[in-house]
Order: structure tokens, then sequence, then C-alpha cells
């Protein structure tokens, strides 16, 4: 997905080519101002989830590429089923899915974020799916603020590092 929410298709054969998805926006989906979007690949389906600010409140909302029906369209995810998805504001981080979280001590149907307080007992924030949250109380509040210069936090994964066969 490009700066213009434009989605586009890889063609190697016959001839390199990159076709753009034809897709159909929901109404919901321009409900609040949009601040963050991301991609996320989720067992079998392709998940665009946003962040938007609704008054002095903001939401994490989840849309499932649906390629069933001509032109494709964004279809609304009310839960996540067994599944927690991690996002980051730095975009070098890359955003995973996680099928039963509960096995690690996470939980379903959240997002994950990394946090940015060093001081915090935990590594990383966690917001249930479409639960709205106030502006000021929260911790993931450092996201609709200022871009800053320092390094984000991101989210790293063991089998990247060490290889996948060891």
């Amino acid at each position: 997905m490009d700066y213009l929410l434009k989605l586009n298709t890889i063609s190697l054969a016959p001839r390199l080519g990159m076709p753009e998805v034809p897709l159909v926006w929901g109404e919901d989906m321009t409900a609040g101002l949009l601040k963050k979007s991301w991609l996320v690949v989720c067992g079998d389906m392709l998940l665009k989830v946003d962040l938007s600010i609704h008054d002095l409140k903001f939401c994490f909302q989840a849309y499932r590429l649906d390629l069933s029906v001509k032109p494709a369209k964004w279809a609304k995810l009310e839960k996540l089923g067994n599944w927690a998805l991690f996002v980051s504001l730095d975009r070098r981080s890359s955003t995973f899915s996680s099928l039963n979280p509960e096995r690690w001590g996470g939980k379903s149907n959240c997002i994950y974020v990394p946090s940015k307080s060093k001081d915090s007992d935990e590594p990383w924030i966690e917001v249930e799916l479409g639960q709205f949250m106030s502006r000021r109380s929260h911790p993931i509040s450092y996201i609709l603020g200022r871009k800053s210069k320092q390094l984000e936090s991101f989210w790293v994964l063991p089998s990247l590092v060490y290889g996948v066969n060891k």
C-alpha cells in the first residue's frame, strides 16, 4: 500500500508488473481522523489496521481485504478471534500477528505497540481492538503527539536474528 492508500500486486510472469488492485472503501472507514495505518498478514488474511482519533479518544480498527468480490473491498472486523497483532511506529519494524497469544501470556483480540517509557514494567502497550481510549490518560497517547527524532522501539523476532533452522 502506498501513501495514496492504493494497493498493488506484483506479478513476475509473464512480465514484471505492478497492477493496482481496484478497491472499494467502506463508509465506516472514514469515521474520525486517520492517524496511522498498517498492513498485517494474519493467517490467510491481509488486514489493514487503522489508528484513528474520534473527539478526544483514539481507537484501533481492523479491516480484512476481501478479494472474493469485484472490486475488492475492505471488510470491517469486529474481533480478531484468537489472534493478536503487533505494530510499531517505526516503519523499519515489521508488523506481524500471533495465533493463540495466551501461550506466552498475551491476550487475543489485542494490538501490541512497543512502550516508549523506559520506566514501564511492560515492554509493550496492549490495546483491545475497537476499544476507545482517552488521549490524555492512556500510555499509547504518545503516538498522537509530534514526531520524535529519537529512535522508536521496535519488534525483533528471534527467528530473524538467529535463523529458522537453529
